[in-house]
């Protein structure tokens, strides 16, 4: 609450009537909560802070199975109508080099209908299609939270008239879905995300004739590394679209110090030179040298990459407050998990929420549900987290116990993690059979 007081003796407050539940947030996760609870006939409200939905974020999602399965969990044909706006991928290549000289390579062929590829931006407008348009508020800001017996005063910053106001919602349950510069997180906990050491280009090109690249067809995915990776690269094409994106080590934070703030910008000044210059002496890569040179600066996003450390509790408020998404487990991107683990939430606490209606979300009802969904959640995410953290290559931010592996070893626990993450809702804390993912 600190700052509120002083916000609210500068804005004019406004109170409202109660309501049931309040997410802040309208990314991925806001959406597909508010949308398995609407299915499930349980009011929700979701509080954006902009003023429409992302317009442009050059940043595209990978659905596997364990995402297909949450989503549909979530609403019955919710991926048919993803997969229309992207592409299933068919294959995925791999190639690791040393100085340009192929090492390793390796082709998977997809199963039909196992991952689909699509743009960021259009499966949160088709979240938003299926909601009713009283349920989502704009131009909403969460800045801070107070208990009360029984619920929670969410207060919110938010402009009418030309004047600043405050909007305060007294709630029964809080949902922070706010990202992984959550508002929420950050009076709950008060903890910083956590900068990788990574910077990462990327821009998603229109590209309905597969002209970016020569060599890459429909759906398809190519994972370039070199030197350990230390400069790293993804094509993925996902239909009318291809993205490219370029991510590079940077363990003494010279290129950190050189982005605007700590946030993912686009069309940062001068971010197109930057990421021309990271390949620099890098051999073999002149497909993606040629593709961001063909690619306006405009749609070009560059950002530090940063995750947030696990912790041990995700409610506050006696259960009244709860975070889900990337306020509770931002991971790095590399395992592509981030939007998944985001419908699994939406799917688990949609489901929880729905027994807890039966007694009209009474305190009782909501504390039950918000405990069974943080000890289903957390175990999960943990092992989630450290995995990605594993997949950085960093020896700083990898798990101790997975820097003296042997190559054989590594092979075993990354095949035990994609088995037991991809049997979700199965096993969700872990399993009994595997070795590391106990």
């Amino acid at each position: 609450m600190d700052g509120v007081e002083g916000s609210i003796c500068n804005a004019q407050l406004e109170i409202t009537p109660q309501m049931d539940i309040v997410i802040a947030g309208g990314g991925l996760a806001g959406l597909a909560l508010v949308l398995g609870l609407q299915e499930r006939n349980i009011q929700a409200h979701v509080f954006e802070s902009h003023p429409v939905l992302s317009a442009a974020t050059a940043t595209i999602i990978g659905i596997g199975s364990n995402g297909i399965t949450a989503l549909e969990g979530i609403k019955p044909g919710l991926t048919t109508a993803i997969a229309q706006a992207g592409a299933y991928t068919t294959k995925f290549r791999y190639i690791a080099s040393i100085n340009g000289k192929e090492e390793q390579s390796r082709t998977t062929r997809m199963l039909p209908d196992q991952w689909i590829t699509v743009r960021w931006e259009s499966v949160q407008r088709i979240l938003a299609s299926f909601l009713h348009k009283s349920s989502i508020y704009f131009s909403h800001k969460l800045i801070a939270y107070k208990p009360f017996k029984g619920g929670v005063e969410a207060y919110f910053r938010y402009t009418a008239d030309n004047l600043e106001k405050i909007k305060m919602i007294p709630c029964k349950l809080l949902i922070g879905a706010d990202g992984i510069w959550s508002v929420v997180r950050k009076q709950m906990v008060g903890d910083p995300p956590r900068h990788l050491n990574l910077i990462n280009w990327n821009a998603l090109v229109y590209d309905p004739d597969l002209k970016l690249f020569d060599d890459v067809e429909r759906g398809d995915i190519i994972y370039r590394s070199d030197n350990n990776g230390r400069t790293r690269s993804i094509i993925a094409n996902t239909g009318d679209y291809t993205m490219w994106l370029l991510r590079k080590k940077d363990e003494t934070g010279e290129l950190a110090s050189s982005l605007v703030g700590g946030k993912a910008t686009l069309g940062a000044p001068g971010c197109k030179s930057r990421a021309l210059k990271q390949l620099d002496g890098v051999v073999g890569w002149d497909n993606l040298r040629v593709a961001i040179e063909a690619t306006s600066e405009e749609i070009i996003t560059e950002r530090k990459m940063m995750d947030r450390l696990p912790i041990n509790k995700w409610s506050d408020a006696d259960g009244h407050v709860l975070l889900i998404g990337d306020a509770a487990h931002a991971q790095y991107t590399g395992p592509g998990q981030g939007a998944r683990t985001a419908f699994e939430d939406a799917h688990q606490l949609s489901l929880l929420l729905e027994v807890a209606n039966t007694s009209s979300l009474s305190t009782e009802s909501i504390d039950e549900a918000v405990g069974r969904f943080e000890e289903l959640r957390i175990p999960r995410m943990k092992k989630m987290q450290e995995y990605a953290a594993y997949q950085t290559m960093i020896p700083e931010f990898q798990p101790d116990w997975t820097k003296n592996l042997t190559t054989e070893e590594r092979e075993r626990m990354n095949q035990e993690y994609r088995k037991w993450v991809e049997a979700y809702p199965d096993k969700q804390q872990g399993d009994p059979e595997s070795f590391y993912y106990k």
